[in-house]
């Protein structure tokens, strides 16, 4: 069970890794031009541009996604709950549309799970064990408790927005010189905060519609460099906080896009099962 909650912390916590944020310069710069009559005109349509500039900021990033026939990737994740600490390798492959091939390993190497997902199934192998289960896709739902498609997942882990559809701005403002965006979906409320140039998300937090689950992620992105014209941070600290907390640290130490697939793997026939 601790392999299988490395693959759905995996699954969950990628989210937003290389969202791509286009420039958008706000008009707020106008305020500081010391013509009366001017910062008087711009305090009105400042009202209506500056709401414009913004929603146009998350139009392009809900619709803007990175485009890939392939990917693979090695991160390494470190991990601190209220209960243990560890580390482990998860080595990732894509098939856009297709199929998703995840191995986690843990010390000394060891293949504790490996994980296939397609359009509409999960199959998990435990190696040590010669298990092998083979889930609906719906599984993932149930366990993780969010209403995952095979698309969202792909896009979780290749970094383009999820459930950023239909939803609506609730508040913006610059601080130090960083946009913050406040929005409001069906899931959840989300603060994005971007670099000064408005070209990188530097953080993201994510907060539970629903109260009652008191759950709340925040996640740190950096060292950002430029792969196909996004921007791509290999480096994410995230913490979470529900009923306990967990932090976690992930550093991507390889990763391509268009290459053959690097780290996909045969599924043990049904007679073979235990």
């Amino acid at each position: 069970m601790k392999l299988q909650q490395y693959l759905f912390f995996f699954l969950v916590l990628t989210a937003f890794s290389c969202t791509t944020m286009k420039k958008v310069q706000v008009i707020q710069e106008a305020l500081a031009k010391k013509d009366t009559v001017q910062v008087k005109l711009v305090t009105e349509i400042k009202k209506v541009d500056s709401v414009a500039i913004v929603n146009d900021i998350v139009q392009k990033l809900t619709s803007s996604k990175l485009n890939f026939k392939t990917m693979n990737a090695r991160i390494k994740v470190d991990y601190e709950s209220s209960k243990n600490a560890d580390s482990y390798i998860a080595n990732l492959s894509m098939l856009k549309d297709s199929a998703i091939f995840i191995t986690i390993r843990g010390a000394m190497g060891v293949i504790g799970i490996k994980a296939l997902i397609k359009k509409d199934s999960v199959v998990l192998i435990y190696p040590l064990s010669k298990k092998v289960e083979r889930k609906p896709l719906s599984y993932l739902q149930e366990v993780i408790k969010i209403p995952f498609t095979f698309t969202t997942i792909e896009d979780l882990l290749i970094g383009n927005p999820i459930f950023m559809e239909n939803n609506k701005i609730v508040s913006y403002k610059l601080a130090n010189n960083k946009l913050q965006v406040g929005l409001i979906g069906k899931l959840f409320k989300n603060l994005i905060i971007l670099n000064e140039d408005n070209s990188k998300v530097l953080n993201l937090k994510l907060d539970d519609i629903d109260i009652s689950q008191h759950r709340t992620c925040n996640i740190t992105y950096s060292g950002h460099i430029n792969a196909n014209q996004y921007q791509f941070p290999l480096i994410r600290d995230i913490s979470i906080s529900a009923n306990s907390k967990l932090n976690i640290h992930m550093e991507i130490k390889e990763y391509s896009f268009n290459d053959p697939i690097k780290y996909a793997f045969a599924i043990p026939k049904p007679g073979k099962r235990k």
